[in-house]
This record gives structure tokens, C-alpha cells and sequence, in this order.
């Protein structure tokens, strides 16, 4: 590279700010790269315009230099100034990136892999038309510590002092994703990319580790696979055979070779098999592939009934292994060979040893653990049996294909134990997930078996026998269950179970059955009333309808509540008849709600003047509520002077929200009716009562109202004081339009022109886009 020109752009500033561009050309391709530095740290960042980018960096502090625009052919420079910062903008005419340049590698022991930042103290900004030697690579990501040097070491250097460049290769990579294919199972894509890895990087340093890898995938697929493919077993022997001549030193040999004798084994070559175990127990006596082509090998020998050999080997591997797993499974298969020869005792103490000592291996190893397990069973050591079984399950998903048999195991060595809970959990358990299992009826004798000898305590063991026994007889046994069960709920105060029970319990025809049924139902509802749950409580005043359980709950006033927040009002309305007696006014007042309801106004009035005139003491809530109904139904059959009347009669009592819904209402009655002095005498009472209470839930309707009044009757400065207000409130768009429109128009009566014109202009500045903004707009023009 060379040096074409050092293009001095620096500028001094009260920040001590630094701007310098080189230019250079490297292969014939011209190159320029532009520096930005500065003692505190300032932000860059990149942005795209148009589809092109461009970069911003802003620096904080008062530049006093005269700063000039720059154009080269690589690009535009420009300067914006701020008091109290500066911004430049950087527009690339060829390929740009930027780097951080914040990292002082001689200030470090290390230096980091990290993206860039928007913030630091120096960018770097290249610009070429091509960027060739930039490359992005997928690979390993880790800092690097230089503990012992002064500086950051960049490696070995050629003989003109540059260092010397290795690529990345993708076989790293490669490595890496079959290493975790093969620890994630997926052992056919491991023999897959292996190949592939295997013909593409020739010479790769990881290609003993590609061989490797095929091979231990391909005895994981055919070490016991039923169909032997001799085609594949023998590829495996010839590539075996080739990495051991060739990587003779690697510490992965004892492995190949013990693969290689599971090829010979699943080919049938003894002889060749037991070579290789010779082999390894005399050059690597104490290695675990050597141990491990040992067992492997007495399994082998066991399977073709040479018994006396694979013990001895078992017991060679038991007595000097260091690997707890591999003398768990020496000592697992003397067992099995000890309860094959009914040496029952030797059997129970290795089994016993194992458990005490490594009992995880059997989660490890389930074929020999299941296999040991039956044995143990055939030989009545239940609980040994179990302990293993256990182990076995714990490690054993839904969707194996052995899970059933195991689940069927392990239930049925439970239920020979004292452990009759975890029996009947399993059994149950096999039950509920093979309804037409294949072992079902030697399950269902075991549960039958164990369930004598569960204490009767256990409520949920019972409820699920009672269950069971009540679908699998129609008989006695059947009806008793029932009882039993129902009882059982009951005690536990679980009476929605016992309500689930109601039409077997009517069909049993039980008198104290039906009778623990009404008064769980009654309980039920008095709950369900208590927590205010009107849905729940009205669902179950219909379905026990014929009990009359509502009539007989402790809170019949709630359940009437309930009714009509449910809709139920035919219900309702009959359930006020039916206690109407209890508390005249109470019921009294409901009657007259629901025919106000039923748009029955003369009844209403009726009902409400009853409760009003009865002689029995009423409180201040009962005796307002009265008037409240009795004043509706007036106004609402259109007899407005008695209405007023009551109305007026309203006004001893203490003012409360539901006073202002009455003035509302009366209100807008007034105003459909053009009763104009009602509504300048009560709409104040209304807007004052809200204003005091801090609520506007009827506002702006109100003061709309009581405005229109007010200026029919040329209340002017009324009006406007009402509209002040008014407009103190966070009103929506619609509204505050209107109301400015109004106060215009109010001005426009007072002849205030500017005013009128205020009003006008602050309606048409609101963010909406109404009729009344139109209303506004229009009006402006007249003035203008």
C-alpha cells in the first residue's frame, strides 16, 4: 500500500476535536480514510436516505473555528453548528463503513471481539469501491488475553516483519455442528455431514475427528440393530482399520479399536472380535474403551450361552474398573447370571450394592436394568425389583416404544411391595393411559389386590376406587359407591362433587341420599351468594328449582339480586311473590324496579306509593329509593307536575349521585318539552352537586342543557361564566368545539367582536374535523 496524499482537515476547538483524511490506493484501488477524534466521547451513527447511506455524528461542546464544507470524490462533508454542539454529516459517494476506534490495545492485556459502538471517542470511516479483502466470517468468538507482553502480540511475521495470514477455514464449523449433532442423538445426520466433511476438506486437521465421529454415529445405529447391513458393518471395518495406520498416536485409538470389535461382533467374526479385545486389555489395560470391548464381549459370550466366560469377565471388569459405571454394570450382569442360577442371596447383595452406590446407572443402562428387574421379580426380590423399575421409568418417555411394558412392570412389582399408595398411583396410571392396554386385566387384578390394603384416610385413593367401582358394576356395589362417595365429598365440604352427582343420586331413588344432595346444593349457593357470584347462583337456583333451595338459602335477598342481574325476571318476579311476606318494603321496592323495568309506569307508581305509605319504619336509603322509583315513573308517563313535585320532595334528602341522574333525566325531559325555567332552576342544582364531588359523568349533557336555556333567555353573562367553567374540563375534541362555537355565539349576542373572533379561531386550532369546527369556519368568514 502506498500513500497518495495526507489531506490536512484538522481544526482545533475549546474540545480539542480532530479531523483527518488519508487517501491511498492498494491494488489499483483507490482507497480514503477519514478519522474523527475527540477527548470526550461523542456518537456516530448510520442512517439510510433515499436507499443510500449516510452518517451523523453529533460533539458536543462550542466550536469557535470557522468550519468549511468539504467535496471529495470519495465524499461530502458538511458541518452544522449549534451552541452547544456540533453535527456532521458524512455523505459516501462510493462503499463507507465505520469502525470504533475506542479500544487502546496498548492500554490492555487483552483485546475484544465486540460490535461496533455509536459511542466512543474515535470512528474510523473507510470509503472504496470495493471492500475485497473484507470478509465476514461464522466462526469463534473469544477475546484474547496477552498477560505477559507489553503490548498485544499479533503472532508469527514473514521475513518483510508482517505477520503472517491463515484464513478461517469453514471446517471448524463443520466440526463443531457435527460434534453437537452426535451429543444431541441425531446420529444419521452425524454419519452424513461426517462424509461430507470427509470428501470436502482433504488435509483438514479435523479429519480424524470427521472419521471419527461417522464411526461412533454408525455403531450407535447398528451396534443393536435386529437387521445387520454387512455392507455397511464391513465399510466400517475398512475405514476403521485405515484411521488407525493413519493417525497411530491419536488419543481416540482405544476408542476405534473398541468399535471395531462391536463391527466384528455384529458381523459374527468371534475370532476377530476377541482379537481386538486382547489387543486392548494388553496396550491399554486400564482404558475405559478397553474395559468397555470387555463387556461388551462377555455380553456377546453370554448370548451364545458360554455363561462361565462372561462371568469371569464381568468379574475381571468388577474387581479393577475406576469407572462406577462400568462396575455397576460388571456387577448388574453377575447378578443376572446369579438369579439365572437361583443364587439368590449373592444376587440380592450385588444388586443391593449397586443400588447403594451408583443407582443412576440403571436410568443409564435400561436395557440391562429392565432385564435384571424381570429377573429379580421371577425370583420374588419385589423390592429390589421395584427400586429398579423405578430407575428404569424415570428415564423413560410417553412415547417409547417399551413404555407400556415397563409402566405394567414396574405397577405390578409395586403391588407385590408394602408400598401399596405408590402401587395403586401406577396402577391407576397404567389404567387411565391404556384403557384397552394389552396387560389390563393382570393390572386390574393387582388394583383389586392392593386396594384392601390402602387406609381408608386416603380420600383421594377412595374417590378414585369409588369411581372405578361404580363404572364397572350396575348393581349394589354400584349404588353403595355412590353413597359412599357422595358421603365422602360431603365431609370434605367439596359440594360442587356432590352436586356433580345429582342425577345418579335421583335415579338411586335414596331418600338420605336426596336429602345430603338439597342441603349441599343450599351450602353451595350460600357460598356462591357470599362471593358474589351471580352466574354460578343462578345456574343453581334453576337446576334445583324443584328443592325450592333459594327459598331456603340464609340470603334471600341476595339471591333475588342475583335473579335480576341474570335476566331471570319471570323468576324474580315469582320469587318476590313467594317471600313477599318476610320484609314488605325491601321486596316492595324491587316489585316497583321491575315494572319501572317493564315500562309498567302505573304499577310502578303504584308499588312505590304503597311502600312510601306503609306504616312499617323504613330507613333513609328505603324511603329515597321509593321517591327515586316514584319519580321515574311519573316523569316517564308524562305527569310532569307531580313529578316536580316529587322531585322537589327529593331534595330533603342528602345530595348523591343518584340525584344528579335524576335531574339529568328530568333535565332532558325538560328540554325535549321546552320547559325552559325548569331547566335554569334545577340544571344548576345538577352542575354544582358534580363540580362538588369532582365527577363529570354527565358533563358536558348538562351544562349543553342548562347553556341553551340560558341564552333563549338571554342570560348572557350567565352563559359565558357557565362556559368558563366548561371549558376547564378535558372535553373531547367534538365537545370543545361546540362549546367555543356556543361562547361565540354568546358573544356575538354581547356584540364583542375580538371576543367572538378569540372563540371563533381557538374552535378551528382544536385537532379534529367536526361539523362544529365547520360551524366555526364559517362564521369566521362572515367576520372577516
Amino acid at each position: 500500500m502506498r500513500i497518495l496524499s495526507l489531506l490536512f482537515l484538522s481544526f482545533a476547538s475549546l474540545f480539542a476535536f480532530d479531523v483527518v483524511l488519508n487517501t491511498g490506493e492498494e491494488n489499483n484501488t483507490p482507497f480514503a480514510v477519514l478519522h474523527l477524534r475527540n477527548e470526550n466521547a461523542f456518537t456516530c451513527k448510520e442512517f439510510m436516505v433515499d436507499g443510500k447511506a449516510h452518517f451523523e455524528c453529533v460533539i458536543p461542546g462550542n466550536v469557535h473555528t470557522t468550519l468549511k464544507d468539504q467535496r471529495t470524490k470519495f465524499f461530502d462533508l458538511t458541518f452544522a453548528k449549534a451552541s452547544d454542539e456540533l453535527t456532521i454529516f458524512i455523505y459516501p459517494k462510493v462503499t463507507a463503513k465505520m469502525f470504533d476506534l475506542s479500544q487502546k490495545l496498548y492500554e490492555n492485556e487483552a483485546t475484544f471481539f465486540t460490535k461496533d459502538n455509536e459511542r466512543s471517542e474515535g470512528f474510523t470511516f473507510v470509503f472504496s469501491p470495493e471492500f475485497s479483502y473484507m470478509r465476514e466470517y461464522d466462526g469463534l468468538d473469544f477475546d484474547i488475553p496477552f498477560p505477559n507482553d507489553a503490548l498485544p502480540y499479533v503472532g508469527p511475521l514473514d521475513f518483510d516483519s508482517k505477520p503472517v495470514y491463515i484464513p478461517q477455514s469453514a471446517d471448524i464449523n463443520t466440526y463443531i455442528r457435527i460434534k453437537q449433532l452426535y451429543e444431541d442423538q441425531n446420529y444419521a445426520q452425524v454419519v452424513t455431514d461426517a462424509q461430507n466433511a470427509i470428501n470436502r476438506y482433504k488435509g483438514s486437521v479435523f479429519m480424524s475427528e470427521f472419521i471419527l465421529y461417522k464411526l461412533r454415529a454408525q455403531n450407535k445405529i447398528y451396534a443393536n440393530a435386529e437387521f445387520k447391513d454387512e455392507q455397511v458393518l464391513e465399510e466400517m471395518i475398512n475405514e476403521a482399520k485405515a484411521w488407525t495406520r493413519t493417525f497411530t498416536s491419536d488419543k481416540n485409538y482405544p476408542e476405534i479399536s473398541y468399535i471395531m470389535m462391536r463391527t466384528y461382533i455384529n458381523l459374527g467374526q468371534r475370532r476377530n472380535g476377541e482379537y481386538i479385545v486382547d489387543v486392548l486389555s494388553n496396550e491399554y489395560p486400564q482404558n475405559y474403551f478397553s474395559e468397555l470391548a470387555r463387556l461388551d464381549y462377555a455380553d456377546y459370550l453370554l448370548s451364545l450361552g458360554k455363561t462361565l466366560e462372561a462371568d469371569q469377565l464381568y468379574a475381571l471388569i468388577y474387581g479393577q474398573s475406576k469407572d462406577f459405571d462400568l462396575a455397576a454394570r460388571s456387577a448388574a450382569s453377575m447378578a443376572k447370571i446369579d438369579l439365572i442360577d437361583k443364587n439368590t442371596n449373592e444376587a440380592r447383595r450385588l444388586v443391593d450394592l449397586v443400588l447403594d452406590s451408583n443407582p443412576s446407572y440403571f436410568g443409564k443402562d435400561k436395557t440391562l436394568g429392565s432385564e435384571l428387574a424381570k429377573l429379580l421379580y421371577n425370583n420374588a426380590l419385589y423390592d429390589q425389583s421395584a427400586r429398579i423399575y423405578a430407575l428404569v421409568f424415570e428415564k423413560t418417555s410417553r412415547v417409547d416404544s417399551e413404555y407400556e411394558e415397563l409402566l405394567k412392570d414396574y405397577a405390578l412389582a409395586l403391588s407385590k411391595t408394602n408400598n401399596y399408595q405408590k402401587a395403586k398411583q401406577y396402577l391407576d396410571l397404567y389404567m387411565d393411559e391404556y384403557i384397552d392396554g394389552r396387560y389390563l386385566a393382570d393390572i386390574k387384578e393387582a388394583s383389586d389386590g392392593v386396594f384392601f390394603n390402602v387406609p381408608e384416610n386416603n380420600a383421594t385413593f377412595l374417590h378414585q376406587r369409588y369411581k372405578e367401582l361404580m363404572s364397572e358394576y350396575a348393581d349394589e356395589l354400584a349404588s353403595k359407591a355412590l353413597e359412599y362417595d357422595a358421603k365422602l365429598f360431603f365431609k370434605e365440604k367439596n359440594y360442587p362433587a356432590v352436586i356433580a352427582y345429582k342425577t345418579n343420586i335421583e335415579q338411586n331413588g335414596s331418600v338420605e341420599l336426596k336429602g345430603l344432595l338439597e342441603q349441599a346444593a343450599i351450602l353451595e349457593l350460600d357460598e356462591k351468594l357470599r362471593q358474589d357470584d351471580c352466574v354460578t347462583s343462578s345456574e343453581l337456583f334453576t337446576l334445583f328449582k324443584d328443592y325450592d333451595i333459594a327459598s331456603k338459602s340464609n340470603d334471600k335477598k341476595a339471591m333475588l339480586i342475583c335473579l335480576k342481574r341474570t335476566s331471570k325476571i319471570t323468576d324474580a318476579k315469582d320469587f318476590i311473590n313467594k317471600n313477599f311476606k318476610e320484609d314488605e318494603i325491601f321486596y316492595g321496592l324491587q316489585r316497583a324496579e321491575l315494572s319501572l323495568n317493564d315500562q309498567n309506569y302505573q304499577a310502578s307508581i303504584s308499588q312505590s306509593n304503597e311502600v312510601l305509605n306503609s306504616r312499617i319504619m323504613k330507613s333513609k336509603e328505603e324511603e329515597f329509593r321509593a321517591n327515586y322509583l316514584n319519580f321515574l315513573a311519573l316523569l316517564r308517563s308524562g305527569e310532569y307536575n307531580e313529578a316536580v313535585q316529587r322531585l322537589d320532595g327529593l331534595g330533603r334528602f342528602e345530595m348523591n349521585y343518584e340525584m344528579v341522574e335524576l335531574y339529568y333525566e328530568f333535565l332532558v325531559y325538560c328540554e325535549k318539552n321546552n320547559l325552559t325555567l325548569s331547566i335554569l332552576k334545577y340544571a344548576p342544582r345538577a352542575i354544582d352537586f358534580q363540580n362538588l364531588k369532582g365527577i363529570n359523568v354527565y358533563t358536558p349533557e348538562l351544562e349543553f342543557i342548562y347553556l341553551n336555556a340560558l341564552i333563549k333567555s338571554m342570560k348572557l353573562n350567565e352563559a359565558l361564566a357557565v362556559l368558563k367553567d366548561l371549558l376547564k374540563v378535558n372535553l373531547n375534541a367534538e365537545d370543545r368545539a361546540k362549546a367555543l362555537y356556543i361562547q361565540a355565539q354568546v358573544y356575538e349576542e354581547l356584540k364583542d367582536i375580538n371576543a367572538q373572533r378569540a372563540s371563533l379561531n381557538a374552535c378551528l386550532e382544536i385537532n379534529a374535523n367536526s361539523n362544529w369546527q365547520n360551524l366555526c369556519r364559517e362564521k369566521l368568514g362572515l367576520l372577516n
